[in-house]
């Protein structure tokens, strides 16, 4: 739930809109036009879209790889707009990580005597906890040159008095919780890609959120029969894991590891080029590597996968150890490492060892199981795309 939600529900008729995503990666980015219909009877529709992956290099350097990346987003906003199918009302534009750094915060207010809860408090706390964050993302990441800024604060839920309450405004209480994500981006980051989408669709107002948010708004909604669940997006250079429990996005967290660093392993230990990497894996996927390459790359594979379970279960680690997790994961990945990564998460003792019961249910989450919500009009069930428009299409029954 986006923090507007503390408003109520008290907003005029909705118009039809086309809105365009933006959805940037760390391996590609997919643009969408999405016409969002004039009542909530009807689903958003995907009329257009389009991805461009961003070049693999074999070294990383974070200028290149920003410099890398507004080339893809250039391509593929260029493509949206030559498709002549109108200009979007409004730009959404979805981060995944590297570009933003998102932290999860607890706010509390308690007095001897019962208040009442209205926006005003709300307002303060938020204020107050966003200038906090800054303080800190500024002592913690001191050798960043560009200024943060705040691209989103939800709050994804609130307790008073202990319990949890979907409608608070108005109600008395001693105690407060609310529990809130904060999500900062490099300024120049920012800039670099509202000046690189302007230059195909003019004077149209942007926004920005993270995957993280828009995964978990629209898993929230597809799978409400789940209350408790890790999402995990396996990116092109990052991994994210969320952990939600009982509905509240409770923990926002991150390693440096995709499908990028996949290649980029395979690539640099046996001495071949990217693109021949990605080719040698492709043909282990289908089982038709010959015997010979085989037993060069296995090793690899292996080491591979112990980098990637270390460094999953150092994240994990920096949990609070009474938090239990859950024993549902839904997963966000590229097709062509699906399966391999499913394999690893599947056969990890480690992994299936951390959850109630000893058992581990991973959903993949490819496009189709979100039709329901969000239509198709031209390509592919693209996944990323499908789950950020359905979660715009949320937000802006909130904000009208």
């Amino acid at each position: 739930m986006y923090n507007e939600i503390i408003m109520g529900f008290l907003f005029s008729k909705k118009k039809e809109k086309i809105i365009a995503i933006f959805d940037i990666g760390s391996g590609s980015v997919g643009g969408a036009l999405v016409r969002i219909p004039s009542d909530n009877k009807n689903l958003p529709v995907i009329i257009k879209s389009n991805r461009t992956d961003i070049v693999n290099r074999k070294e990383v350097d974070f200028n290149l790889f920003l410099d890398d990346m507004i080339l893809a987003l250039g391509f593929t906003s260029q493509n949206l707009y030559q498709s002549m199918l109108g200009s979007p009302d409004e730009i959404f534009c979805v981060l995944a990580s590297p570009w933003y750094l998102s932290e999860t915060r607890m706010i509390k207010m308690s007095k001897e005597t019962s208040f009442v809860f209205t926006k005003k408090i709300v307002n303060n706390l938020l204020e107050k906890e966003i200038e906090k964050l800054n303080k800190d993302f500024k002592e913690k990441y001191s050798e960043v040159e560009s200024s943060s800024e705040v691209i989103e604060h939800p709050i994804v839920g609130i307790s008073l008095n202990g319990y949890q309450v979907e409608d608070p405004l108005g109600k008395r209480t001693r105690s407060i919780e609310m529990n809130m994500i904060i999500s900062l981006s490099p300024k120049i980051c920012l800039d670099k890609i509202t000046e690189t989408i302007s230059k195909s669709f003019h004077s149209i107002p942007v926004s920005f959120t993270s995957f993280m948010v828009a995964s978990y708004i629209s898993v929230r909604d597809k799978y409400m029969n789940h209350d408790s669940y890790l999402i995990l997006d396996i990116g092109g250079e990052v991994t994210d894991i969320g952990i939600v429990y009982k509905g509240v996005l409770k923990e926002s967290l991150s390693f440096p590891y995709g499908r990028k660093t996949l290649y980029r392993n395979i690539s640099k230990t046996l001495n071949i080029e990217l693109r021949d990497a990605v080719e040698i894996f492709s043909l282990y996927n289908k089982n038709t590597l010959s015997d010979k390459e085989k037993v060069r790359l296995l090793p690899v594979l292996e080491s591979i996968k112990s980098s990637w379970n270390k460094s999953f279960q150092e994240c994990i680690n920096t949990l609070p150890r009474t938090l239990t997790l859950p024993n549902v994961m839904f997963l966000t990945i590229d097709a062509d490492i699906k399966d391999w990564f499913v394999k690893i998460i599947n056969s990890e003792d480690y992994i299936q060892s951390m959850v109630l019961n000893k058992k581990f249910t991973i959903v993949t989450l490819d496009g189709p199981e979100f039709l329901n919500m969000c239509n198709v009009k031209d390509g592919p069930c693209d996944p990323f795309l499908m789950i950020e428009a359905i979660s715009a299409s949320r937000r802006l029954e909130l904000y009208e």
